[in-house]
């Protein structure tokens, strides 16, 4: 009886060990890894939308990150990076080849000074144990918003022919048409030797970060110009508030219509030019907005590093900054069409080639005034994304592992 007992005794002590001991291991490793995704989501978000993030070898996203991770406790003891106990890397290679991804590591082992406690498992001989966790994110390309603006405009072309005063051929300036053939006498209609010609990128981060626009209402009958926006139905999420037409108009541009729309879906353009909707519609989205946060305005000012390190000026500034924070109702998407695709008649069908972030500014008449900026966005899909990424308006955090 006595070897019996002594046996099940050593039997019962082994899985207590496993069990009780094991199952600390299993803890920790998942405080761990949330203490590594917080943190590398954390990195992600300052990538995507901090101004001066990657400035510094991207010293505030790592920061955020590190912050975020050593907020969290594995088995009772926070991760220190002082303490080499969670590790923040930037740029490392992401599962989809770019060097683009921030890494976070946790550790709560021996090797970091640091190990996590055995209680039963001493009774064999066993006195600690070890976890770590990694987690990588990026901010990725977002191909899609559910805030869309019902404003469709040209995306920027080579400006091959120009008839208008100043001369500069090959420079896209406002004063510019997207002109392919001769419109004049007989030859109407006839290429031109020297057309206008759409390649994507478009418009680029580099370039038109900042720019100061002026979308005029267009309709389908109007050529093709910088800044010359064709209202758009977008398709609005069930139930809205509105019945049909310019109504549903307005409501798109006063809120966010709830649909996701994305790069490469079409979308059919109004028969009129909708300029009463247009004003009722910013008019409520911009006293929402001052409602909300307070008053802003654009600040050219304000320098902002692009991940290559190009550094573009301007951003949103509130009256009230930094104790108000937060969004702003007024930085909106719109979307960029392929101008060498569009058909003028009373309807037509254009393809999304692009989504911009832009800061409605204020109306001029019956214009819409803003510059182009970043913002939040969707991803959609699983595979890469159509947009290049010197073209990127729109991102989105993405935990990648």
């Amino acid at each position: 009886m006595l070897i019996q007992v002594a046996l099940g005794l050593l039997t019962l002590m082994a899985m207590t060990t496993f069990v009780f001991d094991w199952g600390v291991m299993w803890v920790a490793r998942r405080q761990a890894q949330n203490a590594a995704d917080s943190g590398a989501l954390a990195g992600a978000v300052a990538l995507a939308f901090d101004s001066g993030a990657y400035d510094n070898s991207a010293l505030k996203a790592r920061q955020s990150a590190a912050a975020l991770a050593q907020s969290h406790d594995v088995w009772g003891e926070q991760p220190d990076e002082a303490a080499n106990t969670v590790n923040v890397t930037y740029p490392v290679t992401c599962p989809d080849g770019t060097d683009t991804c921030l890494r976070v590591d946790v550790y709560r082992n021996v090797a970091h000074s640091n190990p996590l406690p055995m209680f039963f498992g001493q009774l064999v001989g066993l006195t600690e144990q070890g976890v770590q966790a990694t987690a990588m994110a990026q901010a990725a390309i977002a191909e899609a918003s559910d805030c869309m603006k019902p404003w469709a405009i040209p995306d920027r072309w080579a400006d091959n022919h120009d008839e208008t005063p100043t001369i500069d051929v090959g420079t896209w300036t406002e004063d510019d048409t997207f002109d392919t053939v001769v419109e004049n006498g007989n030859n109407a209609g006839d290429p031109l030797p020297d057309a206008d010609v759409y390649t994507r990128p478009g418009f680029t981060l580099a370039v038109d970060y900042g720019r100061r626009l002026q979308l005029k209402v267009g309709t389908p009958q109007d050529a093709i110009a910088p800044g010359n926006f064709f209202p758009i139905a977008l398709p609005l999420a069930e139930p809205h508030p509105v019945s049909s037409g310019g109504d549903d108009y307005r409501y798109s541009i006063a809120n966010c219509n709830g649909t996701p729309v994305s790069a490469g879906q079409s979308m059919t353009t109004e028969p009129g030019n909708m300029v009463g909707p247009t004003k009722q519609g910013m008019e409520e989205l911009i006293a929402a907005d001052v409602a909300m946060y307070g008053e802003s305005h654009w600040d050219p000012s304000i320098e902002t590093t692009l991940p290559d390190g190009t550094i573009v000026m301007g951003n949103v500034v509130r009256a009230c900054d930094p104790t108000c924070g937060g969004p702003s109702l007024r930085v909106v998407a719109i979307p960029v069409f392929d101008p060498a695709s569009f058909v003028a008649n009373g309807r037509t069908d254009i393809t999304i080639s692009n989504i911009l972030g832009f800061y409605l500014d204020h109306m001029d008449g019956n214009d819409v005034v803003g510059y182009f900026c970043t913002m939040p966005g969707l991803a959609l899909g699983s595979g890469p994304s159509e947009i290049d990424p010197e073209a990127a308006f729109l991102k989105v955090p993405l935990l990648v592992k």
